[in-house]
């Protein structure tokens, strides 16, 4: 399942407007979406509005439960369009119902459909005929079952907030807390939906220590079958890890990307193997200068928060198959230096993979930074602005993949003055220089003049 559309009526500031996440070309719903704007448009709210169709509608479809984040207005309405085992379902929410319809082109076009649906009233029951064409069966079982999002199946939902109201990092006395005990309840009922946050920490190395504990089981039970109880013992070993890899080996080489720019790397090797109820993993990152400790509390902002929700976002995706997967990320960029920003999106499509190789996950961006925005196609990218009224409206991006993140700027973040205020100064002084030479009938005034322009052209790369 994945979202091709959203539209919001009457909700804070999205008043009347259509987000589309598909393909132009195509029509598809596309693989990464990418929300850009100035303060305040409602990038973050997006990924939220995101976030309540998954955490709160489709698992409670069936006893209509009602959530309370429209409540604001008493008309407020969102509908969102998804495609679903190859079938188009409108899923019609207000602060008062929750209702799902299944599309069918040829009794009505989208847009009428979608006039239609915001015109109802707010208690509408939706119970006459040409309602019941759109929702025959709908309600049924065997369709919920397979349109929910689901624990210990092949979904996955997972939130990445900007901020947190508390940051867990800075609380990591020696590793995020946790145990092999604690890690064991993982295996009753593996959640379909996540929060990846400074938060979070604790639970990311939970499911490190999970798996390293499953694998060690799963490496017993493999060995002592009987055909292969007679086989060669590092035949054993190259078929099994070749079914089931080591996520400490695997995890190594997502981090060491980003730590071996800042002259780290993480300590494989030296990490335990956690076994007793009460063990926990210890695993460091160290210095390659001279392999000294770096406790995670001392690392950078950026660095800590970069290693530990991407490391948290594959310790998810790690040796599972995921047929579903959604994954919402707010500010990407959060304290990362710009050289770390380019591979950014490639590091994000990497860790969603799966056990097969595939990705299957919807990806949405929510970011500041026009390195990370210049990653996306333009029509992955939606540019949130400001209407008269202080509305929002949308519309996609202009600068091609991989452009300059300053054409960027200019284009779809639309400043054109990319100067600070002593820059500007800057620029008119070489301006008036330029025309007092042209005036000039002095050669030794000529001589200085052109003098203080190249001085000027130079520091600033004006030309």
């Amino acid at each position: 399942m994945k979202i091709c559309k959203i539209y919001i009526k009457n909700f804070e500031q999205f008043q009347d407007i259509e987000f589309d996440f598909t393909n132009p070309d195509t029509g598809e719903p596309l693989d990464k979406i990418c929300f850009i704007g100035s303060n305040g448009t409602g990038k973050s709210k997006l990924l939220y509005i995101i976030k309540i169709l998954f955490l709160e509608l489709i698992p409670n479809l069936q006893k209509s439960i009602i959530t309370h984040f429209l409540s604001s207005t008493e008309d407020s309405c969102v509908i969102y369009k998804v495609k679903h085992l190859g079938d188009y379902y409108f899923i019609y929410h207000t602060d008062h119902r929750v209702r799902i319809f299944k599309f069918d082109m040829e009794i009505i076009t989208e847009e009428e459909f979608i006039k239609k649906l915001f015109e109802q009233e707010i208690d509408a029951q939706f119970t006459d005929d040409f309602w019941g064409n759109f929702r025959k069966g709908l309600l049924s079982d065997d369709f919920l079952s397979n349109f929910r999002m689901k624990g210990n199946a092949n979904d996955l939902f997972i939130y990445s907030p900007a901020e947190s109201s508390h940051n867990g990092y800075k609380d990591i006395e020696d590793v995020p807390k946790t145990s092999v005990n604690d890690a064991l309840s993982l295996s009753k009922q593996f959640p379909f939906n996540a929060e990846v946050s400074s938060e979070k920490v604790d639970i990311f190395w939970k499911l490190l220590v999970f798996n390293l504990r499953k694998r060690a089981e799963e490496k017993d039970s493999f060995e002592n079958q009987p055909d292969n109880l007679i086989r060669i013992k590092q035949d054993l070993i190259t078929e099994f890890d070749s079914i089931y890899p080591k996520i400490l080996d695997k995890l190594e080489e997502v981090w060491n990307k980003i730590l071996d720019k800042a002259g780290l790397y993480f300590d494989v090797k030296g990490a335990n193997n956690p076994y007793q109820l009460t063990d926990n993993l210890k695993a460091y990152i160290r210095l390659k200068s001279d392999n000294q400790l770096i406790p995670y509390s001392d690392l950078s902002t950026g660095i800590r928060n970069y290693i530990f929700r991407l490391g948290h976002i594959f310790s998810l995706y790690f040796n599972r198959e995921i047929d579903r997967g959604f994954l919402l990320v707010d500010e990407p960029e959060n304290s990362l230096f710009p050289d770390f920003l380019f591979d950014l999106m490639d590091a994000y499509k990497d860790v969603v993979l799966d056990k097969r190789g595939e990705n299957n996950t919807q990806m949405f961006f929510a970011t500041h930074n026009p390195i990370v925005a210049a990653q996306f196609q333009p029509y992955e990218r939606i540019i949130l602005d400001w209407n008269d009224d202080y509305s929002v409206n949308a519309k996609k991006g202009f600068s091609p993949i991989g452009d300059d993140p300053n054409d960027l700027l200019s284009n779809d973040f639309e400043l054109k003055d990319l100067m600070g205020p002593e820059g500007r100064k800057m620029w008119e002084e070489y301006v008036n220089l330029k025309k007092k030479l042209v005036r000039s009938s002095n050669d030794n005034e000529k001589s200085e003049l052109i003098h203080q322009i190249e001085k000027i052209g130079s520091v600033y790369n004006f030309s």
